[in-house]
């Protein structure tokens, strides 16, 4: 539906001219009405019309002081006018701000529907000509947001083939150079959940588009990370000295906290001269982010040239990692959680302590928990991987971590009670060396490492697998061998290592009694259709 606004200074001829378009039947409808210039300008603004129709001779604005602000200020309005005066003045004003139709008073039905004709179809190719610049402009901004994830990753690492892009994508040579700044919003995840019902995506697209409003200026680049957790930004420093860039950071903490939440980090990189050197410049950016400090409210700004020089805090001494495997190993929730509390309070004794700290004990406790809970609900959940720990940037992040460990912890006591300790015990140990059949592990190896006999683990194993211990690692690799040899990408000596034979002869050797057939026959019989 077209809407219309009416402009004339005598209330009758704007009733009459309301009721005629009402009357044509066109796809429009009359939204205002406006005794003058000055006062249509201002109904403009609230009703966004379409299409204006309007007189020329009025008092305060006249239609010629009226058409010219309506060109200049609403290009996108079409306008007729119909007028009881046909003076020069009048028509050239009409040609000069591009006016779809000029009519004499009093118009007739058939002129006045000719006239708006003319103005919806011009309607209709205004916007048919936006929409397509617009989706020529999305366009550019996802081809270029793949190339900069490109560069940013070294999937594409030419010089000269970054440098032809750049130019195809209209990206101009910097002669100052840039600065790349990664930005992470600390509650990231949890306003994902609460706030978009788990549409990081989402939550990630309105983050964009904060900024882009933030900065209005197509000279800096903006891209999501392979993730699509983090921001990165590209400004150019002729145009974004150290003052104003911390002045635009500043500016999107402020609007991020007002309309979505949550606080930024930033890592800030060195100045680098092109495109090329974009890839060190972003890894350095993302190091720097790991050096803002962990509890702390509002924007944080770490630059890489002003890393701090101090060792890291170490939250968990070794003792006491130790003393963490074994509770999570007996199944003990309680002595995990008190040491889970006790590595916060540690926390909190260490204002110092930075992202990368807080982060690189977690991903201990999770190495170690892995360990020695390998068949728990928490690793399929993704529990131990780094982008879960990675995700963890705050106290409530981290207080929400812990509780999802200590759940897993208590649920993985809860399956020990309920199991024979001797099946318990080769459960633990099958579901090791399905993680490490690659390693050169041993019978005795294994025995030491849970605290058992190797001849009664030798029958205990037999009992419950129905396989010796060597039968068994040898059907693991051989079974994951035959995986990997139906791919034509890897050498046979690489596939050999990679199940833990360093001697591809007798890998060979032992593949063939267990198949049948020679590694290179498997794979040829694998190729056959």
């Amino acid at each position: 539906m077209y809407k219309i606004m009416v402009v004339d200074d005598e209330a009758p001829g704007r009733k009459a001219i309301a009721k005629m378009i009402e009357a044509l039947d066109l796809d429009a409808e009359v939204v205002a009405e406006a005794k003058n210039g000055e006062e249509a300008l201002d109904l403009i603004r609230m009703n966004k019309p379409h299409i204006v129709v309007t007189d020329m001779n009025m008092p305060i604005m006249n239609g010629q002081q009226f058409l010219e602000r309506l060109h200049r200020e609403f290009r996108e309005i079409k306008v007729v006018v119909i007028s009881g005066y046909s003076q020069f003045e009048y028509l050239k004003a009409a040609l000069t701000y591009q006016a779809c139709e000029y009519a004499l008073k009093p118009v007739s039905m058939p002129e006045l529907r000719e006239a708006l004709g003319k103005a919806i179809r011009a309607v209709r190719e205004h916007t048919s000509r936006q929409l397509e610049k617009q989706s020529s402009r999305d366009m550019l901004k996802l081809r270029t947001e793949v190339f900069l994830q490109h560069v940013a990753s070294g999937r594409i690492a030419n010089a000269s083939d970054i440098r032809r892009q750049a130019r195809e994508l209209d990206i101009p040579t910097e002669a100052d150079g840039y600065r790349a700044a990664v930005c992470q919003i600390r509650q990231f995840q949890e306003i994902a959940q609460l706030k978009f019902h788990g549409n990081a995506d989402l939550y990630m697209f309105g983050l964009e588009n904060v900024l882009r409003e933030v900065l209005r200026d197509d000279r800096a680049l903006l891209f999501k990370t392979d993730d699509r957790s983090r921001l990165c930004l590209i400004l150019p420093r002729s145009a974004y000295p150290d003052l104003r860039a911390g002045e635009a950071l500043g500016a999107f903490q402020q609007a991020v906290n007002q309309t979505l939440g949550g606080d930024v980090a930033v890592g800030w990189s060195p100045a680098f001269d092109g495109l090329e050197e974009m890839p060190d410049a972003f890894r350095t950016a993302v190091s720097a982010l790991g050096d803002c400090s962990f509890s702390y409210a509002g924007l944080t700004v770490s630059a890489a040239e002003t890393k701090r020089a101090a060792s890291p805090v170490e939250l968990i001494p070794t003792f006491d990692l130790k003393r963490l495997s074994q509770a999570f190993g007996s199944g003990n929730a309680k002595d995990v959680r008190r040491m889970l509390d006790e590595f916060v309070r540690k926390l909190g004794n260490h204002a110092e302590a930075t992202i990368r700290d807080v982060q690189r004990e977690l991903s201990r406790i999770a190495e170690l928990a892995a360990s020695e809970m390998p068949g728990s609900d928490a690793k399929r959940e993704g529990l131990f991987e780094a982008r879960t720990i990675d995700a963890v940037m705050e106290g409530r992040a981290l207080g929400a971590y812990l509780d999802r460990l200590t759940a897993a912890a208590e649920a993985n006591a809860a399956n020990r009670r309920g199991e024979p300790e001797s099946e318990r015990s080769i459960r633990d140990i099958v579901q090791y060396l399905d993680d490490h059949y690659f390693e050169d592990v041993s019978l005795v190896d294994i025995a030491t490492r849970f605290y058992l006999d190797p001849s009664y683990l030798s029958k205990l194993f037999k009992t419950v697998t129905d396989e010796n211990f060597i039968e068994y690692v040898t059907r693991k690799r051989m079974e994951k061998a035959c995986e990997l040899l139906r791919s034509p990408n890897r050498k046979i000596s690489e596939i050999s290592e990679l199940v833990g034979y360093e001697n591809q002869r007798y890998f060979s050797q032992v593949f063939k009694k267990f198949t049948g057939h020679t590694p290179s026959e498997y794979r040829e019989m694998s190729d056959r259709p």
